[in-house]
């Protein structure tokens, strides 16, 4: 089983979670300094499409500002470094330092033009479908989210793994999405259901202890679940030969 399988690759290499707890540290810190905007306790929840870094940050309504912009770039130039770690530790070898920097510096713009690619296509797509069949258009909104999602991590995946270019690695993601879509589909839904369980929490307690708390069984666990599904792509892309 995949989750089995993710445990023990997460314990046999747990520098993985290293990175994504780092970034939210920081940017943690740079909040609580500069008070960019409150964390207010209320019940809230959101059901998390962003891309593949895990991060508290993607579980909050963040208001359009500066400190915006700073999470979207440490999130898209921390990316690529954190998929090579998980491509390592799924073929069980460890990744030094310089290569993760290396990675991240490599694939830092194109997954940022990814990150605002992906943000219009599903706002687009979300409106669409709602303008068109209503009620019955959200829950089409969100099975069309649930593939759109494992789509693009599948993408990501490709981009770092194969190195080839956008529109070359979008085709191969997407056979690679069909030989598998039960289980990545599976296991999308899985990430969406935890993450929008984790949201709740955080929303809830907004305590900077507390905060610091979650962050950390947040990142832990997310990358878990990352890690099964980089089992189920490369088992995928073992079917395509």
């Amino acid at each position: 089983m995949s989750i089995v399988q993710a445990f023990r690759t997460l314990k046999r290499h747990p520098y993985v979670i290293l990175q994504p707890i780092v970034i939210d540290m920081i940017l943690l810190g740079l909040l609580l300094v500069s008070h960019a905007f409150p964390l207010e306790s209320q019940s809230s929840s959101r059901v998390i499409l962003s891309m593949g870094l895990p991060s508290i940050f993607q579980l909050f309504s963040l208001p359009f500002s500066w400190f915006l912009l700073v999470v979207i770039l440490l999130w898209s130039f921390g990316q690529g470094g954190y998929i090579r770690a998980l491509v390592a530790a799924c073929e069980d070898t460890s990744l030094p330092t310089a290569q993760i920097m290396k990675a991240n510096t490599r694939y830092g713009l194109p997954f940022m033009f990814l990150y605002f690619a992906l943000l219009l296509a599903t706002s687009a797509a979300g409106a669409l479908l709602l303008l068109l069949f209503g009620t019955i258009g959200s829950g089409a909104a969100l099975l069309f989210f649930l593939a759109f999602r494992v789509l693009f991590v599948y993408l990501e995946f490709t981009m770092v793994t194969d190195r080839l270019p956008f529109d070359a690695a979008f085709r191969r993601a997407f056979q690679t999405l069909k030989q598998h879509w039960p289980a990545s589909i599976g296991m999308a839904a899985l990430i969406l259901i935890f993450s929008g369980a984790a949201s709740l929490i955080a929303n809830l307690y907004t305590a900077p202890i507390l905060l610091l708390v979650i962050l950390v069984v947040y990142n832990v666990m997310m990358t878990l679940l990352f890690i099964a599904l980089m089992h189920t792509y490369n088992e995928a892309r073992r079917y395509e030969g």
